[in-house]
Formats: C-alpha cells, sequence, structure tokens
C-alpha cells in the first residue's frame, strides 16, 4: 500500500526502499524479509491485481478474463503507465510477459493433458505473450483511442485459436 500511495506521487526512478519503508513504519529486516527491492514490490502489486481478477472472480474463459484485464488497468491506469516507465532487467514489462506466459501455458497444457510444450508451441505462446505486453504498453500511452472493452476483443481475436479454449479455472 505505501509503495502504491508512494508511487502516484514520486517517480519509480527516485523512489527508494528507504522511503517506502520510512512510509510503511516497517523495519528494514521486515522489509526485506518479503522483498528483493522496489521492483519486486511493484511486481508484487501487478500479481496481485492479476491474481484477484483470476482467482475470486473465476472468469470462465479468456474472454472474459482479457476484459476484467482491460477494465482493471484503465480504472490504474496512472499506476500501469508508471510501472511501464521502469527499465532494465527488472523492468515490468518484462514481468508482465513472464507472468502472462506462465499463466498460458499452463492453461494450454492443463487443457492438452501434457507437461511440456514443443518449441512450436512454446514459440506460439511467447510471440502472443509478447505482442500483447508490447501492445499494452503502447495503449496506455492514448487508451482515448480504442475503449477497454474493444481492446480486450481485439486480445481475444489475436490469440492463437488453439489457445482460445484453454482457459482454467484457478
Amino acid at each position: 500500500e505505501s509503495f502504491y500511495e508512494l508511487s502516484a506521487t514520486i517517480p519509480f526512478d527516485k523512489l527508494t526502499v528507504e522511503r517506502i519503508i520510512a512510509h510503511s513504519g516497517v523495519s528494514k529486516a521486515t522489509f526485506y524479509r518479503h522483498f528483493r527491492d522496489k521492483y519486486d514490490v511493484l511486481n508484487y502489486n501487478s500479481l496481485a491485481i492479476a491474481e484477484r481478477l483470476i482467482g475470486w472472480r473465476r472468469c470462465k474463459d479468456w474472454q472474459e478474463f482479457l476484459l476484467l484485464m482491460f477494465r482493471e488497468i484503465a480504472r490504474e491506469i496512472d499506476y500501469y503507465r508508471r510501472a511501464f516507465k521502469t527499465s532494465g532487467q527488472n523492468a515490468h514489462s518484462r514481468f508482465l510477459y513472464e507472468y502472462s506466459f506462465s499463466i498460458v501455458k499452463e492453461c494450454y497444457l492443463t487443457t492438452c493433458n501434457r507437461q511440456t510444450l514443443t518449441a512450436q508451441e512454446t514459440f506460439m505462446i511467447s510471440h502472443y505473450c509478447h505482442g500483447c505486453v508490447d501492445t499494452l504498453e503502447e495503449w496506455l500511452s492514448d487508451p482515448s483511442q480504442i475503449p477497454a472493452e474493444s481492446m480486450a476483443e481485439l486480445f481475444y481475436q489475436a490469440m492463437p485459436e488453439c489457445l482460445r479454449n484453454t482457459w482454467i479455472a484457478f
């Protein structure tokens, strides 16, 4: 919560662990027991949002998940704009790619009743997830051009056909 509040007024590159600790009132030891760095807190916040959409609402399919995801992102647009300004090895875009890849992979493998992806399947899922993250970042620069509901539909339509019916309830 402190990270979220601070990131609303302080650019991410100026936000420090010391500031987060001071604002939250937790000790340095407590912070580092839960997080490695400020990037870890940023990713944790995004993970919590995604888990809320995936777990608590029990989406019935990818289309519903994408719709809820875009509505949530639109509601928290300033947060996501700031998050995408991170760069380097711990960039938020990298986290979103890895997280989305893991979710799509898990759904696909579970639906196919398999343990591993082929090289072609890995490429297909990777390509889709990279495209989604890049397109999301572009959309965040001017979401007024395309409403959240339309973006969700575009993401669904761009999804390879073999992935569309692989949603599993988490």
